[in-house]
């Protein structure tokens, strides 16, 4: 297959189960009817699986800034504590 820009050869290059077609001598980079599509497949079963893996530490770390941010108190706050 030719390169649509230089008319070089392409050579076939196959990653992660997507097919591309690379030319050496532009660099470009040339992709077949569907492959688009499995590249966007695999991007989003890669970010549901960060979402799932980072959604309980997210989680915990709230947790501990909320109960810590309960317990400090301002100073301006504090001041009126021992007015009370």
């Amino acid at each position: 297959m030719e390169c649509p820009r230089c008319e070089c050869q392409l050579t076939e290059v196959v990653k992660h189960g997507v097919v591309l077609d690379n030319c050496s001598a532009c660099g470009g980079i040339w992709l077949d009817k569907g492959e688009m599509a499995k590249i966007i497949g695999q991007i989003k079963q890669a970010e549901t699986s960060l979402d799932d893996e980072f959604r309980s530490l997210f989680s915990e770390k709230r947790d501990y800034h909320d109960k810590f941010r309960r317990q400090q108190k301002s100073t301006f706050k504090r001041i009126f504590d021992l007015l009370d």
